[in-house]
């Protein structure tokens, strides 16, 4: 993970479309990078303010 990425978030209530390729310029929020990987973003749906954790895709810790 860059030493610009959090290792967690707090997102309002809603729906937020995550990352889950790891190639996101909006990371780690899907920015449509994701095209011709195989992979999609992931729909995150929250019903109240939530902190998540946040790892980049194939970046292992360490």
């Amino acid at each position: 993970m860059s030493s610009d990425t959090p290792d967690e978030i707090t997102l309002e209530a809603g729906t937020h479309w995550m990352c889950s390729c790891g190639k996101s310029d909006n990371f780690p929020f899907c920015d449509g990078s994701h095209k011709g990987t195989g992979k999609g973003p992931e729909k995150l749906t929250l019903e109240e303010t939530t902190t998540v954790p946040v790892k980049r895709p194939g970046h292992e810790e360490g």
